[in-house]
């Protein structure tokens, strides 16, 4: 196998991967990097030296997806495979991303955007093929051929790791993975038989596990302190991404709500979240990968988040809880624009519940100090950090000891580090080299290809 990371950094960034079989071509993933705009944001999809035969989709957030509609312009024969409920978001999320990118246009004047249109998603639609759990599937050309498992991930609904034989050798791709269940998904359900290659995401790798730290009592804390905020009389800003992690909360809140040990306060949530909620419904239906009911909404009395904003450092009119996208607080998300009417006050708090990339808005904002000043550049604003930031581990990713115990317990010749900032792939390169000495580390050279 011959291998090149399409990705133009070693980061969290336009995940790609293209794959190289004697002569056949396969990518896994087409992302977008969520920090840039335009074409910066893309993977090198021209370092791809001819037609692609079939792209993996391993799931559907946006630095995995978004450029799945260039990718499939290029290649307009190749089949994208993907799992059953991963068929039913694609489209959805793809037609909020042209959305952005209008917007993006408008307020930087980007002549380079949209990168894509509906037409360019028809034909990722048109090309997508559900290929079911755990069921090997032969893919190929010319009388070459791979074989392809998927094993469901536990990192976000229908997401995906890949087993990819070819000729006698064993590749195994984890793509983003979370081991322990969540609310609206099991744990991934991996294999643990011996491969010869390991492709291992390491976003967690800089991050060191807590003595006494479970899923269970950090849910707990982060109920314990919603409450307090709520009942001295602040609102709770609560950044999500808008795909997976909006409705993890919710079935938190949910289920607090449900045995009385939840204020009872107004809860508001952002139009995507909202209607990503119909999606997993539809998928829990049909699908036995995800558990989400709509009637949660309900149940919560959810509000839809005004689109008249209050003017910046001012307080929020009403008191509440705003789960709101995104979950790095990114600029011009309805997350960034509540964090203006929430920082410059003591009573309020911003508390995140997932993964922040430091250089984005909110890896600042928890890194800033109490007094420290936060700029919001598109809003003329700066406030002052007088409310609480707290962030809680609540990861859809694995730490990093359940990613060095998996790596041993497949004992591959190669492991492949993916999906991680350099201090993470570090950690992870170093550890892996102490632990399993007889096998090769690879964190691989962007555009660089790694023969395997």
């Amino acid at each position: 196998m011959r291998l090149t990371d399409l990705n133009s950094g070693r980061e969290i960034g336009a995940n790609c991967l293209l794959l190289e079989f004697g002569g056949l071509r396969y990518v896994i993933d087409c992302g977008m990097h969520p920090k840039f705009e335009g074409k910066k944001a893309l993977p090198r999809l021209d370092l791809i030296p001819g037609a692609v035969d079939g792209v993996i989709l391993t799931h559907c957030h946006l630095d995995h997806l978004g450029s799945l509609p260039l990718l499939i312009r290029q290649n307009p024969g190749a089949r994208v495979f993907a799992s059953s409920a991963t068929t039913l978001f694609a489209r959805r999320l793809l037609s909020n991303s042209i959305q952005v990118m209008k917007r993006q246009r408008e307020e930087s004047g980007n002549e380079e955007l949209p990168l894509y249109v509906e037409p360019d998603i028809e034909r990722v639609e048109n090309a997508l093929a559900a290929v079911p759990i755990a069921n090997p599937r032969k893919i190929g050309r010319g009388g070459e051929e791979v074989t392809i498992t998927f094993h469901l991930a536990g990192h976000v609904a229908g997401a995906i790791g890949c087993l990819i034989e070819h000729q006698k050798k064993r590749h195994f791709f984890t793509g983003d993975v979370h081991f322990q269940a969540q609310r609206t998904v099991e744990g991934a359900n991996f294999p643990r038989q011996p491969v010869d290659t390991l492709v291992m995401e390491c976003t967690r790798g800089a991050t060191p596990s807590i003595p006494g730290l479970t899923r269970a009592t950090e849910e707990a804390r982060l109920i314990r302190s919603i409450n307090r905020v709520i009942d001295d009389g602040g609102s709770v800003l609560l950044p999500a991404f808008a795909f997976g992690r909006m409705q993890e909360i919710l079935k938190l809140l949910d289920e607090t709500a449900a045995a009385g040990e939840l204020v009872d306060v107004p809860i508001f949530c952002s139009g995507l979240g909202l209607d990503l909620c119909d999606y997993l419904d539809e998928a829990t239906r049909k699908t036995k990968q995800v558990k989400f009911s709509r009637k949660i909404l309900s149940e919560l009395g959810i509000r839809s988040l005004s689109r008249q904003y209050t003017p910046p450092g001012k307080n929020l009119p009403e008191q509440g809880i705003y789960l709101l996208s995104s979950g790095m607080m990114v600029e011009k998300t309805p997350a960034w624009r509540i964090a203006a009417n929430i920082l410059d006050h003591e009573e309020n708090a911003v508390f995140f519940v997932g993964y922040c990339d430091p250089e984005t808005p909110g890896g600042e904002l928890i890194g800033l100090p109490p007094g420290g000043e936060f700029k919001f550049k598109g809003l003329d604003h700066t406030s002052i950090l007088r409310a609480e930031v707290e962030r809680f581990h609540l990861s859809g990713h694995a730490d990093r000891e359940e990613l060095v115990d998996f790596a041993k317990s497949l004992a591959p010749r190669d492991i492949v580090l993916t999906h991680g900032d350099p201090p993470a792939r570090a950690w992870m390169k170093e550890t892996l080299q102490k632990v399993m000495p007889g096998c090769r580390i690879h964190d691989p050279e962007p555009g660089v290809a790694l023969e395997l």
